[in-house]
């Protein structure tokens, strides 16, 4: 029936189709098959339609859905440190000493730790140390536990033999750090003319070999020119227990030569620091002096 159909509607013969395409025969034929009622599909239930699309919305769902915050993490890392809470204590790992504060405290946040840890330019010798620790905050009334406030000692892991380059590691504990927040100083390698963030005025020379302190100050300066070193002054006394205080005068201030050094220590790797004593006239401490 479908072949009696289809010549029915096909005037044209075969032998009457050449090899162009566009003939007239071509054309009859092309008009004729183009006449014909396109075929009717079956349709698709509406229903099914509607709960494919739900299906597929369901499933992206799964993937754009925030994570709900569930507390702190137990570990988190950025390019800067990396910090873990094991049992009560923090082990952190820092991986790069020259990041900024903002690296280092958004990672201590994540675990749930209110910290400030600062890696600064210190001495020879005082690279990869623990310069300073303390709390950040002052502890409220009634947050102190029974028997005081206790911590453990904050550790860095030395560096293996013949590495030049590892990461610090630093082991924090105890309830001063989860109540007061955790003030941390480490020590690392200073660049070139960076201020030693560890030289503090002291009498006597630091090291030995400044052979500085008892002479003027006319001396001290011509024998820091020689040497290629800069200077900077700090008017105070201290007792030889370490105990006294001063004040840093502005940086042109410069007392007069016949004045003697009380004191010197390297400042950076290339300046020095030179104590004397304050007498009348000298310029006064300031609020950040």
């Amino acid at each position: 029936m479908i072949d009696d159909l289809v010549a029915g509607l096909n005037p044209v013969h075969d032998d009457d189709i050449t090899s162009e395409p566009s003939g007239p025969a071509g054309r009859e034929l092309l008009a004729g098959v183009t006449a014909l009622a396109p075929r009717r599909h079956r349709r698709v239930p509406r229903l099914a339609i509607g709960a494919v699309a739900a299906a597929g919305v369901a499933a992206a769902a799964v993937f754009v859905l925030p994570v709900q915050d569930s507390g702190p993490l137990r570990s988190y890392a950025n390019a800067a440190v990396r910090v873990e809470v094991k049992g009560g204590e923090y082990e952190v790992e820092v991986k790069d000493a020259y990041a900024g504060q903002r690296e280092f405290r958004e990672a201590f946040a994540k675990v749930g730790l209110d910290a400030r840890l600062s890696i600064v330019p210190v001495s020879p010798g005082r690279e990869r140390t623990v310069i300073r620790t303390g709390s950040l905050h002052a502890t409220r009334e009634g947050q102190i536990p029974p028997g005081g406030v206790t911590g453990t000692e904050t550790t860095v892991l030395q560096c293996p033999p013949g590495q030049a380059a590892c990461p610090l590691k630093v082991r924090l504990g105890g309830a001063l750090f989860r109540l007061a927040g955790a003030d941390i100083v480490i020590g690392r390698k200073a660049r070139p003319g960076e201020i030693y963030q560890d030289a503090t005025p002291a009498r006597g020379d630091r090291p030995a070999s400044l052979h500085l302190t008892g002479r003027t100050v006319g001396q001290a300066l011509a024998d820091l020119r020689s040497r290629n070193l800069t200077w900077a002054f700090f008017l105070g006394e201290f007792k030889p227990d370490g105990s006294g205080g001063g004040w840093n005068p502005p940086e042109s201030w410069r007392p007069a030569d016949g004045r003697r050094v009380t004191g010197a220590w390297m400042r950076s790797s290339d300046s020095v620091g030179l104590l004397v004593t304050p007498v009348k006239n000298d310029p006064q401490p300031t609020p950040d002096g």
